[in-house]
């Protein structure tokens, strides 16, 4: 899909690509300057590993169409990187992924996830800097996040967020943060998923009642738009939280708030100036702008409550929220999910996840009859034979239902993969 260069008028103000990669540039040197000034003490690692993924899928686009199962291998060489000084901390990684499909080559993707988390401290002050570089199929972690089912396309992603925080006593602290984020699809043939710009901008702080107990409290702005015919969306929300360690093995978090959002649509509409005879205009055509605005607010809800033992971790959660797509609106998604890890023997470990979705368009950008309930279940095995070893083996069940549709689409997955990670690799200078 062709993106315009120009067409975002807001906030900042007429943001190009060529701008907004010289402004990354600018800020990846001075962070990268911060890092070679503080590296000369610095203790860096690295984790190398592989991994080898055989899968047959029932449905790999999730349709409820007639469509082809499929066989695939996916290769995923990973790094993962840290470093740390008294003052600097730096984390990340990077991971390859080689996906290919027997007899079915519309669905292969060479994908990435390279991801930077950086941390600056001072007596009194947190600075981060955070960037994420994705490429992958929209089926994957988009789907994952919002339970909106494109259509199979690869997606780039790109995302930074600096961010800053200032503790005003030992237990008292303010924030801001700015996140930027950039959509694109490589729209494959039969499909149409939409490019977008969302920019999120906050401000709060937080108290720290005592060992267990946080408090915290922010307002924030949300700006998602899409190339013309053009789709905007501005959303101003605040939201409090609360964040508790019950004892060492149960831990929960409780964060409510209210979100009020504008869209606005605009469409481009040709009138004819002057009498129109025999279905023929005999006048000058002029192209006008058509605006629609629609208002739209709710309650927006995370919560989640964790119980720990020696060997078991249970997990579960709840939520509504607001997420950009790619179906050129936003949606709002509820959200309710549990997971079970347990480890069985050193060698042995297993896990259980599950989650149901209830999908809304906000805007009027999509007819509600786009509305959809998403639901996805995983188990799998993990057996380590040693130390840098590893097979699991496990299987994957999803299921989209369209308000509007009589038939929904489901998918079940059986896999198979072998990982193998070196030694650490330690470096001190």
């Amino acid at each position: 899909m062709t993106r315009s260069a120009a067409y975002y008028d807001g906030f900042p103000r007429k943001l190009s690509r060529v701008a907004l990669s010289h402004l990354c540039v600018a800020v990846c040197g001075i962070f990268l300057s911060l890092v070679a000034e503080s590296s000369r003490a610095a203790e860096w690692s690295f984790e190398p590993s592989v991994g080898l993924r055989t899968e047959y899928n029932t449905n790999v686009q999730l349709t409820p169409d007639p469509h082809p199962a499929a066989w695939g291998m996916i290769l995923t060489p990973d790094v993962k990187f840290s470093g740390a000084t008294e003052a600097l901390t730096v984390t990340g990684g990077l991971n390859l992924g080689f996906t290919r499909y027997l007899h079915q080559p519309q669905f292969n993707i060479d994908s990435y996830d390279l991801s930077l988390r950086s941390s600056y401290k001072t007596e009194r002050d947190v600075l981060n800097f955070d960037l994420d570089a994705i490429r992958d199929a929209t089926v994957v972690s988009e789907l994952a996040t919002t339970g909106v089912v494109l259509a199979y396309s690869p997606r780039n992603q790109f995302t930074v967020t600096p961010s800053w925080s200032r503790a005003l006593t030992e237990a008292t602290s303010i924030n801001a943060s700015y996140g930027y984020t950039n959509v694109n699809y490589h729209a494959t043939s039969g499909t149409s998923p939409i490019g977008y710009q969302e920019q999120v901008a906050s401000v709060g702080m937080q108290t720290k009642l005592d060992e267990g107990k946080v408090l915290n409290l922010a307002a924030y702005y949300d700006r998602y738009e899409t190339p013309p015919p053009q789709t905007l969306e501005n959303t101003f929300g605040v939201h409090g939280g609360y964040d508790h360690a019950f004892s060492e093995t149960l831990h929960g978090t409780l964060l409510v708030g209210w979100r009020w959002t504008q869209s606005t649509l605009s469409s481009q509409t040709s009138i004819c100036d002057g009498p129109i005879i025999n279905g023929i205009c005999s006048g000058m055509i002029i192209e006008t702008t058509t605006v629609q605005k629609q208002n739209n607010s709710g309650l927006t809800l995370n919560a989640n409550l964790e119980k720990q033992s020696e060997t078991d971790t249970v997990r579960g959660e709840i939520s509504q929220e607001i997420y950009p797509s790619g179906a050129g609106s936003l949606v709002q998604t509820q959200r309710v999910a549990v997971k079970w890890n347990k480890q069985w023997s050193p060698m042995l470990s297993s896990n259980i996840d599950g989650a149901a979705y209830r999908i809304q368009y906000i805007g009027g950008a999509v007819t509600s009859s786009s509305n959809s309930r998403y639901y996805s279940f995983n188990s799998s095995l993990s057996w380590r034979f040693r130390e840098s070893l590893k097979l699991d083996v496990g299987y994957t069940y999803s299921r989209n239902k369209y308000d509007s549709a009589p038939v929904a689409a489901n998918a079940n997955v059986l896999y198979l993969m072998l990982s193998y990670a070196w030694p650490k690799l330690s470096v001190s200078r």
